[in-house]
């Protein structure tokens, strides 16, 4: 080991570690840790995505999925249920041990699945983990079996053994697909691996959703975070790179900030910070893609509604389309089935969100992003989410040339059609 025994020494010794971290920040094998090489023949015009699907239970949304043919399937989280039914122990360590033994099986059933087989098939497959799939409900960066759980994570994604996304801690990573003109970027963020405790509260009963406390409150403690200092930087140098349409990948909510579950704005320094950046460095073609609130829904940043105002204002309208879930919604029954009267109802309630285009849609469905590039503007983006059946239940239109700075506020995006 070198031990510097005088200034010169030190010095030395200083000058050869800064040209290895040049070396490593330049290295293409290192970078591909965390992007994949982009893919310029690969033009999309159909992503598809998910969450919350369990794969012992029935779900008949995986043919109405194949029959889309999407070029791209993005797992937005939860893509199993390692801790249903709940895990059994005494100590955070045994409930640890369950789901962790439990995940190969579960994510072997779903790979074995023939209708997601065909989507293999046909389509891209990328993706990142929620909490169910991560271990154990609503668990960050304290879960213990972290390290684990990604390894059989990369496992079901056919990840190479040898591959240094393996080594690094952490799910996230990007792709460009397409050449220039008609690049899409997809950004898969990892919201679980860094993420900081969740402040629990107690909320007046006016402000409970569905007549339940409401789970957590956001945090004062700027210290505290939701993505790591080296995820946060990779994402800013990500987002320098062009691209003609933007899909980052987020397994929980970012623009709704109203309801007391998991989201970014549990976050609050977090979340200004995306949109602060965005903002300050003029990155267009912005579309979010969340899931985990077993509903669907469309919503649109409006920066009038945001205690930040004009400051976080990407200067175009930015969505957060929420596709949740496959096989595991809570949809709206009105009273007990006749069949069981015993049976506790399930009512899903309105829940707030100030920033909610159209309707939520409470029974499983899947999402479909369709771009048509010869379309005027640059093309034309179709936001949608589709029912188990396949019949299409929301829509937003948008067009390419919309999705940049400086061609309209995200206020005015309310007065576009949605289904």
């Amino acid at each position: 080991m070198f031990q510097p025994s005088s200034a010169s020494a030190s010095g030395l010794h200083w000058l050869s570690g800064a040209l290895a971290a040049l070396l490593i920040a330049t290295a293409g094998p290192v970078l591909r840790a965390f992007d994949l090489p982009a893919d310029p023949s690969a033009v999309v015009q159909r992503v598809a995505f998910g969450s919350c699907n369990n794969s012992t239970q029935p779900a008949p949304v995986w043919d109405a999925v194949v029959k889309a043919d999407p070029d791209v399937w993005l797992w937005l989280g939860d893509t199993v249920y390692a801790d249903d039914p709940r895990p059994p122990g005494k100590t955070l360590a045994e409930r640890t041990r369950v789901v962790l033994d439990r995940l190969p099986d579960l994510y072997a059933r779903q790979r074995a699945l023939a209708a997601y087989q065909r989507l293999m098939s046909r389509a891209r497959i990328m993706g990142t983990w929620d909490d169910h799939d991560y271990g154990l409900n609503d668990m960050g960066a304290d879960f213990p079996g972290r390290a684990e759980a990604q390894q059989h994570f990369f496992d079901f994604y056919g990840e190479p053994k040898d591959s240094p996304r393996r080594t690094r801690p952490g799910v996230y990573s990007s792709i460009i697909l397409g050449p220039p003109g008609r690049r899409v970027q997809i950004v898969i963020l990892d919201t679980r691996s860094f993420r900081s405790p969740l402040e629990e509260g107690d909320f007046p009963r006016h402000q409970r959703v569905e007549g339940r406390p409401g789970n957590y409150r956001p945090t004062t403690d700027p210290t505290t975070t939701l993505l790591g200092a080296e995820q946060w930087a990779w994402l800013e140098r990500t987002l320098g790179q062009p691209a003609e349409v933007r899909l980052i990948v987020s397994s929980i909510q970012v623009i709704a900030d109203d309801h007391r579950f998991e989201k970014w704005g549990n976050f609050p320094h977090e979340r200004r910070r995306l949109f602060q950046f965005i903002h300050d460095h003029r990155i267009g073609g912005v579309i979010l893609l969340s899931g985990d609130r077993h509903t669907g829904e469309l919503s649109c940043l409006d920066p009038l509604r945001e205690p930040d105002g004009s400051s976080i204002d990407p200067g175009y309208p930015v969505f957060d389309l929420t596709s949740s879930a496959l096989n595991r919604s809570a949809p709206i029954i009105a009273s007990a089935p006749p069949a069981n009267p015993a049976r506790r109802p399930v009512v899903f309630s309105h829940e707030i969100n100030r920033h909610r285009i159209g309707s939520r849609f409470g029974y499983n469905h899947f999402g479909l992003i369709s771009i048509e590039w010869g379309a005027a503007g640059g093309g034309e983006v179709t936001l949608a989410l589709r029912a188990e059946t396949g019949d299409e239940v929301l829509r937003q239109r948008l067009s390419v040339a919309g999705l940049q700075p400086g061609v309209g506020t995200a206020a005015g995006a309310g007065q576009a059609s949605t289904r």
